[in-house]
């Protein structure tokens, strides 16, 4: 990468890692453009250099935010044995939970702004090369179970909706119960939407 490049590169995190900040400080509706450069230390029309609007930027955080949590779900799971399909989406789940849980900005931040239609663009049509992966991943993981399945993407929308709306009030409320006991729910639905798509 040349020093251009590289400036370039820069310029682009430093308006990301403003985004972020203002986001998930002040929300998105009440953050603007101006705000994110301000922050950045930056001219009004570099922003334009890389994102066409507030949404665009806010979209690729969640694409990278959400890239990040599925890179290390897969990474811990490839250092594991799994008996099943049915335990290791599980282990997955508890993987990213935990995540969540971990950092209070990032769900809320996830959990307001992940909409399925971003969601399908991060994770099935290749949003950036960690969710790719992950999804590259998880068709492994069908293919390897031998099973046969309707949609095996109406199942990951499934439970990514389900995990995405019951952590929030759990893991920011302690309501309408604890996370231990919202786990072995999931633990015993997951299995069920799983079973649900199979021919």
């Amino acid at each position: 990468m040349g020093r251009l490049d590289e400036k370039k590169k820069k310029k682009r995190e430093a308006l990301l890692e403003s985004a972020y900040e203002l986001f998930t400080s002040k929300g998105v509706f009440d953050t603007s453009i101006s705000d994110i450069v301000k922050k950045a230390e930056m001219a009004k029309g570099t922003f334009y250099l890389y994102f066409k609007d507030k949404y665009e930027i806010r979209n690729e955080l969640v694409t990278l935010k959400a890239g990040e949590l599925f890179r290390i779900a897969r990474e811990n799971l490839q250092k594991q044995e799994h008996e099943n399909l049915e335990e290791t989406v599980i282990h997955a789940v508890d993987i990213i939970i935990e995540q969540l849980n971990a950092d209070h900005t990032l769900l809320e931040f996830i959990a307001k702004n992940l909409q399925w239609g971003l969601f399908h663009h991060v994770l099935l049509e290749g949003g950036n090369e960690v969710s790719t992966s992950f999804f590259d991943w998880y068709s492994e993981l069908i293919q390897r179970s031998g099973r046969k399945f309707r949609n095996h993407e109406f199942i990951i929308y499934m439970i990514v909706e389900l995990v995405n709306s019951t952590c929030y009030n759990v893991i920011l409320h302690g309501e309408p119960v604890g996370l231990d006991e919202l786990k072995k729910e999931l633990h015993q639905l997951i299995p069920v939407i799983i079973k649900n798509q199979e021919v």
